[in-house]
């Protein structure tokens, strides 16, 4: 029994600790409005081309970009992606998500993750 109670003190307390360390990237309202070419600059090279490869093809973006950056127990990803704007390095993206995720995906819901999205408007 102890050491249940040992294991579920020291889970919430790694995750506190984590969840209370800064983000090691920027806010994604602010990314929205950087072009990949920048992104490149401040970010270096992204660790992954397409994280959403296990989505079916019509909910993927046509380019999604990802950097993560490990953090003892969880891991940062901020995923750029271009849905309707053709990708290119002066291209803002479409769509940031920046998220803080464990090793214990029933624990992260709990955790941070921000979204932002490009609005289009379509006059006729």
């Amino acid at each position: 029994m102890r050491l249940i109670i040992a294991l579920v003190l020291f889970i919430v307390l790694s995750l506190m600790v984590v969840h209370n360390l800064p983000a090691p990237f920027p806010s994604p309202s602010v990314v929205l409005d950087t072009p990949y070419g920048t992104l490149l600059q401040e970010l270096g090279p992204p660790a992954d081309f397409d994280p959403n490869s296990k989505l079916p093809t019509p909910l993927r973006a046509s380019k999604s970009i990802a950097w993560v950056r490990p953090l003892l127990i969880a891991r940062w990803t901020l995923q750029v992606d271009y849905r309707l704007t053709p990708f290119s390095p002066q291209a803002p993206p479409d769509g940031v998500s920046r998220c803080l995720t464990t090793t214990w995906e029933w624990v992260n819901w709990l955790l941070p993750c921000d979204a932002v999205f490009r609005a289009r408007v379509l006059v006729r």
